[in-house]
């Protein structure tokens, strides 16, 4: 028996037995991956949505946390509130989000009264025939381009009547049966689209109540501070937080400028249009201000879609005076507004900002963009650290030898 255990044979054939074992249990783990992943995956989304809210009212805190600052040193020089930190933190935020609001409403009065030809204050019904004008606007903007890509290059794109009646005769083929399935779709798709839009909105109002907390009760950085500090180790806490600071120095400056240098494109652009009588105003600087949230895109949409829609409509003269208006707009912007709104945030090459946006677009579309240039700063830093700390280490050698 004991020379059969210690035969080749003998440790050849247990090899090969646990080899078959372990593969099978591994084909069942295996086959169980899709369920076990689809668990996961359902149980992430799940946490997700219950935590949405908190995530965004730290994103509001986290964008709004530099204007209360402001507040709190302002009111920290009055004698009344320099000694009483809680109430004066309070009265800071308070006063962040009245400014925030006071400049919405503004920005949507100063819009609405340009279009109106007439001094007007935003309300909510303004404020809903402004979207809905906009809406109209996109319409009759894709209805008049398809016209003249058929009429002038024989090009032939759908109308969104014919979209629509296309939709309406699929739906009056379908037997009554599939019928039956397919309303129930439908009203299932519908009823979805409800719950998106409420829960939206209920994001939205605790994300500004979670935000508030966030920014009056300050203790709580220092609470978590302490207790990572707790768990990992003053080394760990070390690292994370240089990471962090670094990521807070791409971060905090690049997005909170383009957020407002896109606000200012929005406003100037639809202003500027809509005094000169450029067709399709508020439509341009809106999309204008989106497109300026991602480098480079900005100029493109504002020039291409300002050459477009008069030339679609035979006004060449409006369209010159379009693209002197739109030139001066992005000069301003370009030297003075855009720098000095992105003055902290950290220098990338035009080189690696277009190749950040190329992945960035592929991996996370417009999302993807809007983020990758912060994304590629952190990294051109931290790839800057990796070679000063292999420059020391070779000055250590060199002179070790």
């Amino acid at each position: 028996m004991k020379n059969l255990k210690e035969s080749k044979y003998f440790k050849i054939s247990v090899a090969a037995i646990a080899t078959i074992a372990i593969s099978y249990v591994a084909i069942l783990i295996l086959g169980q991956a899709g369920n076990f992943l689809r668990g996961l995956l359902g149980g992430i989304v799940w946490i997700f949505n219950v935590i949405a809210p908190m995530i965004l009212g730290m994103i509001f805190a986290y964008l709004l946390m530099p204007i209360m600052d402001f507040f709190d040193r302002l009111l920290g020089k009055i004698k009344f509130f320099s000694k009483k930190d809680g109430f004066r933190r309070g009265i800071s935020v308070f006063l962040t989000f009245a400014m925030i609001f006071i400049l919405l409403f503004a920005l949507l009065s100063l819009i609405i009264s340009t279009f109106t030809s007439k001094i007007q204050f935003v309300t909510i019904d303004e404020l809903s025939g402004m979207i809905q004008y906009i809406g109209v606007q996109a319409y009759n903007f894709y209805e008049n381009l398809r016209k003249a890509l058929l009429s002038r290059f024989d090009i032939a794109i759908p109308s969104i009547e014919n979209m629509v009646n296309a939709a309406k005769k699929n739906i009056s083929n379908i037997d009554s049966k599939s019928g039956v399935g397919y309303f129930t779709s439908f009203g299932s798709g519908l009823l979805g689209a409800v719950n998106i839009v409420k829960n939206t909105v209920v994001n939205f109002f605790f994300g500004v109540i979670f935000s508030i907390y966030f920014m009056y009760d300050s203790k709580i950085y220092g609470y978590w501070k302490n207790a990572f500090k707790s768990i990992f180790g003053d080394k760990v806490y070390g690292v994370c937080a240089e990471i962090v600071g670094d990521l807070d120095k791409c971060f905090a400056g690049y997005i909170r400028g383009q957020l407002a240098d896109a606000i200012f494109m929005i406003v100037v652009v639809s202003i500027s249009f809509g005094i000169a009588g450029v067709p399709y105003a508020a439509l341009i600087g809106v999309a204008t201000g989106i497109g300026n949230l991602v480098p480079y895109v900005g100029p493109f949409v504002a020039y291409g879609m300002t050459i477009v829609s008069c030339a679609m409509n035979g006004q060449f003269k409006m369209l010159a005076i379009g693209i002197v208006i739109i030139f001066i707009i992005q000069t301003i912007d370009g030297n003075i507004v855009n720098p000095k709104l992105l003055s902290n945030s950290v220098n990338v090459h035009p080189v690696l900002v277009i190749v950040a946006l190329l992945f960035g677009g592929s991996i996370g579309g417009f999302i993807g963009m809007l983020v990758s240039v912060p994304i590629a700063a952190f990294i051109k830093i931290q790839f800057d650290k990796l070679l000063k700390i292999l420059e020391i280490r070779r000055g250590h050698r060199n002179e070790n030898k």
